[in-house]
């Protein structure tokens, strides 16, 4: 019975001790390849590959990810992972993603979405991440202004 209470807290200090403090967001470099995947009346389906740069000296690996998209605070959609993504210490990694469009929302706001080359793009969500057996969630926020095009390709279709 004392070696598994000794056991128990050693194992307590040494994954308490190893938590990493100066964990670095990974940050956002570019979109590439959007495409609609599946058109529907309520709701189309695009795939988006999203560029990001991990600057932390240590890889994981993304399991899951969701969350919603806004356009200048109006909801575009919610996206998930396509598929389990491999993160190399810094280095750039894709994140293939699917995006699932509101296309009431989109027919409602067509025009300002024409008529501008520039928007706020807000994501929120969360994603999971995986590490030497060890899995944990963490939240994804980024908000910037982005060039529209490649999303207006998709839309007016």
């Amino acid at each position: 019975m004392k070696a598994i209470i000794f056991t128990l807290i050693t194992a307590t200090v040494l994954f308490t001790s190893c938590r990493v403090s100066n964990v670095k967001q990974p940050e956002y470099r570019d979109i590439r390849d959007v495409k609609l995947v599946e058109l529907g009346v309520l709701q189309s389906t695009a795939g988006v590959d999203l560029i990001y740069y991990n600057p932390n000296n240590f890889g994981v690996e993304v399991t899951s990810a969701r969350g919603d998209v806004y356009l200048d605070n109006m909801f575009l959609g919610r996206f998930d992972l396509a598929e389990v993504v491999h993160v190399g210490k810094r280095s750039e990694f894709l994140i293939p993603a699917l995006l699932k469009l509101d296309m009431i929302g989109l027919v409602k706001n067509q025009r300002d979405i024409i008529k501008k080359k520039e928007a706020l793009v807000r994501i929120e969500g969360v994603a999971q991440i995986r590490k030497a057996g060890f899995t944990r969630e963490i939240p994804i926020r980024h908000e910037s202004i982005q060039n529209i095009d490649r999303l207006r390709s998709v839309v007016i279709r």
